[in-house]
């Protein structure tokens, strides 16, 4: 195979940048993976420099910016993401510096309250649940997702169903708690739980789920003689 030239590793190089900005270190990834002479990416990557086509100081205030306006994540997250793409541990230092600790309260707040939008209907359990992993997942810090979470309105927000929808509501929750109480029955007891042990796991179980104590409770009942909880 051909040895690259400087030049063409250059035009190369100016190719990659074409589709957007990129690290240092995700360039000379690229340029190794072409079977670029080291020393070659050495003078590419000067040049480069020198133009000002890649600088790892403006590539991370660019994506600052952009998260603060179209990505919304946590300082976590994005410590995890840049550190992928190259950014050097004493560059990502200026991290704070570039979104601070306000600013990364205010993004999480947006985006809590954005959420909560589209849990309207579900019990306050569920939106807390909910958010907090939602939060979690784009890496906010626990503290500020728990303190946020607390300064929210969460009430119970009942779902306003006709009589027929009702119904079928209850038929469907009634079958699907048919059969994740048989899923469980199997699994606990084939691990040996028997009596009020295997009924203790199975509401535990339940509970896990999200059904309410009086409906497991009136289903364990039903069951009473099956689990043999005399």
């Amino acid at each position: 195979m051909a040895e690259i030239t400087r030049e063409k590793a250059m035009d190369m190089a100016v190719k990659y940048l074409s589709f957007k900005s990129r690290t240092s270190s995700e360039m000379v990834e690229y340029l190794k993976k072409k079977n670029v002479d080291d020393n070659i990416i050495t003078d590419v990557m000067k040049k480069l420099g020198e133009y000002r086509y890649i600088d790892d100081v403006v590539y991370l205030k660019n994506y600052v910016e952009n998260n603060r306006h179209l990505n919304y994540y946590g300082s976590r997250r994005m410590t995890q993401d840049l550190k992928k793409r190259g950014i050097s541990d004493d560059l990502l230092l200026s991290l704070e510096d570039l979104f601070s600790k306000e600013d990364e309260y205010q993004c999480c707040q947006m985006v809590a309250k954005k959420n909560l939008r589209v849990l309207k209907g579900q019990t306050s359990v569920q939106k807390k649940k909910k958010l907090y992993d939602k939060l979690g997942r784009m890496g906010y810090p626990t503290e500020m997702v728990l303190e946020i979470i607390r300064s929210l309105v969460l009430e119970d927000e009942p779902l306003e169903l006709s009589e027929d929808e009702l119904v079928f509501e209850k038929k469907k929750l009634s079958e699907k708690l048919d059969r994740d109480y048989e899923k469980y029955r199997r699994t606990h007891s084939n691990k040996g739980a028997v009596g009020k042990e295997l009924v203790f796991k199975i509401k535990k179980s339940l509970m896990g789920r999200g059904y309410s104590y009086a409906l497991i409770n009136e289903k364990l009942e039903a069951k009473r003689e099956e689990l043999g909880d005399e």
